[in-house]
C-alpha cells in the first residue's frame, strides 16, 4: 500500500482500490513445473484414482487471447485417453451454502480422437474434500476423425447434455464449468469460448436435474478408456465469473501528490496481450472523462509489475477523479475503479456506510483518517461476538477502502444476517485519543 503524502497547502483524498479482494480466487494452476509425472514434480496434485498411466507434465503452452492463465507461462499436462481409470486431484477452499458458486476455467486442446468413442466419457469434474462426491462432469465424444463434442452432466450420465457446436482437434478452446448451490435443485453450467465483455454471459449448457452436492473443495482431471487425448493448461478456480475466466485485473491503484503534481501508481499481477493504459481524468459532477496520457503495457507477463504516471498541475477544480483504461492488443478494454481527489477533507476520522448494502457476496467499506494512525476495523455479530478483522495496521492520512467477502476468521462463510463493523483509530503522534465509530451492514444469501 502506498502512503498518502500531504504537501504544500492542499490535501488530496485518496481511494485505494484492491479489485482482486472483492471476489476471491481459489486456485491458479499454470503447471509451471519440470516435465515428468505431475504428482512427482509437485505436491499440489495427488494421484486419484490410481490407474495404468500417469498424467504427465509436457513442454509447451496453450494460448487463448484475453485469458490470463496459460499463455506462455510454465508447461501443460497431457491426458491419455487409453488409460484405465487414472486421474489427478487438487484441492481449494471448500464451497457450500445456498447462493454460493464455484467456477473452474481451463484451456483444452484435443490432439486426437483415436481414444474417443461416439457415446463419450468424462475427463474433468468438481470433487468434495472427502472424495465420495463428483459433480459437474465434463464429457467428450467423437463426431468425426477431426471433430468432437463436449458435454456436461450434473451428477450422473442421465442428465448428460451436449453443447450444440462441434469442436475441432488441434485447436485451443476456453472451457468454463460452474456449480451453483441454491434453494431447490442446484445448477451446473458450461461455457465454450465465452465472451469476456460485460457481466456473466448466458451459459451454453445448463442442468439442474440430478443429485445435489453438500460441498465442493476439489477439481479433478481423469484419463479413461474413452475420454480422448487432451492437453490441458491454465486452470483457474474461483467464486465469481470476474475471477474465473477473465484476465487478472489491476491489483492496486493509488495517488501520491507532490508539489503541484499528482503521481498515479498502479500494479498488475499478470498481463496477457496488454497494449497499455490510457490515463483519464474528470471533474466531479461533470460526466466527461478526458484522456491525459498513455502508459505502454508489458504485453505478456506472469510477474507483478508497477506502473506510474505524473499529472502536472492538475488543480483547476476542487474535486476530480482519475481512472485507468486498460487496452488489449486487439482493442478490447477494461475500465478501473476511480480515485477521488478532493481538496477539502474532514478534520476527524470518519467511517462511511458500506456499499453495496445489503450485499452478497462482497462489500466495500470506506473510511477517512486525517492523520497517520493505527487503525482497526472489526466485524461483529449482533451478540457482540467478533466475526473477523478487516484491517489492523498503521495507515496514512486520506480515504481508504477495505473489503469483506463474507468469510469469518475461521475461513468459513458467514450466515445471512445483520452485522456490525467498527472502526478504531489512534493517531500515531500527537494524540492518545481513541476514535471509534460503528455501523450496521446486512449480508443476504
Amino acid at each position: 500500500m502506498k502512503n498518502l503524502r500531504i504537501l504544500a497547502n492542499f490535501t488530496v483524498t485518496l481511494f485505494l482500490i484492491f479489485t482482486n479482494q472483492t471476489f476471491p480466487q481459489l486456485l491458479t494452476e499454470e503447471f509451471n513445473y519440470s516435465t515428468g509425472t505431475l504428482t512427482s514434480v509437485t505436491s499440489n496434485w495427488t494421484e486419484d484414482p490410481n490407474g495404468s498411466v500417469d498424467i504427465e507434465v509436457i513442454s509447451g503452452n496453450l494460448t487463448y487471447s484475453g485469458y490470463s492463465s496459460g499463455n506462455g507461462v510454465g508447461n501443460m499436462i497431457a491426458l491419455d485417453g487409453g488409460a484405465i481409470r487414472s486421474g489427478v486431484l487438487t484441492y481449494f477452499s471448500e464451497i457450500t451454502g445456498n447462493d454460493n458458486s464455484v467456477y473452474a476455467s481451463f484451456l483444452l486442446n484435443v490432439t486426437s480422437t483415436t481414444n474417443l468413442d461416439v457415446t463419450g466419457d468424462y475427463f474433468a469434474s468438481f470433487r468434495d474434500t472427502s472424495g465420495s462426491i463428483k459433480r459437474a462432469y465434463v464429457y467428450i465424444k467423437q463426431v468425426t476423425s477431426s471433430t468432437y463434442s463436449i458435454g456436461l452432466a450434473k451428477s450422473s450420465s442421465t442428465s448428460l447434455t451436449w453443447y450444440g457446436t462441434n469442436l475441432n482437434t488441434n485447436t485451443t478452446y476456453l472451457i468454463v464449468v460452474n456449480y451453483v448451490f441454491q434453494s431447490g435443485d442446484d445448477a451446473v453450467n458450461l461455457w465454450v469460448n465465452p465472451s469476456f465483455s460485460g457481466s456473466e454471459p448466458t451459459s451454453d449448457v445448463q442442468i439442474s436435474s440430478g443429485s445435489d452436492a453438500t460441498s465442493l473443495g476439489g477439481f479433478q482431471f481423469l484419463q479413461r478408456t474413452s475420454s480422448g487425448d487432451e492437453e490441458i493448461d491454465g486452470l483457474r478456480v474461483a467464486t465469481s465469473w470476474a475471477q474465473a475466466p477473465l484476465p487478472v485485473e489491476i491489483t492496486s491503484f493509488s495517488a501520491l501528490p507532490y508539489g503541484n503534481n499528482v503521481e498515479l501508481i498502479w500494479s498488475t499481477a499478470t498481463e496477457v496481450n496488454n497494449y497499455g493504459f490510457d490515463v483519464e481524468r474528470k471533474v466531479q459532477n461533470i460526466n466527461i472523462w478526458d484522456k491525459i496520457g498513455f502508459v505502454p503495457g508489458l504485453g505478456n507477463s506472469n510477474t507483478p509489475h508497477e506502473y506510474s504516471f505524473i499529472d502536472k498541475n492538475p488543480f483547476d477544480a476542487t474535486s476530480f477523479y482519475y481512472r485507468l483504461k486498460q487496452i488489449d492488443v486487439d482493442g478490447k478494454y477494461v475500465l478501473s475503479d476511480a480515485i477521488l481527489v478532493n481538496l477539502n477533507v474532514p478534520d476527524k476520522p470518519k467511517l462511511l456506510q458500506n456499499n453495496p448494502n445489503p450485499f452478497n457476496p462482497s462489500t466495500s467499506i470506506k473510511f477517512f483518517i486525517p492523520n497517520q494512525s493505527d487503525v482497526k476495523i472489526k466485524v461483529y455479530d449482533l451478540l457482540g461476538r467478533e466475526v473477523t478483522t478487516l484491517i489492523n495496521k498503521n495507515v496514512s492520512e486520506g480515504y481508504h477502502i477495505v473489503f469483506w467477502n463474507g468469510v469469518d476468521k475461521n475461513g468459513e462463510f458467514a450466515s445471512s444476517g445483520v452485522y456490525l463493523y467498527r472502526l478504531t483509530a489512534v493517531a500515531s503522534t500527537g494524540s492518545t485519543t481513541v476514535f471509534t465509530e460503528t455501523k450496521k451492514m446486512t449480508l443476504l444469501k
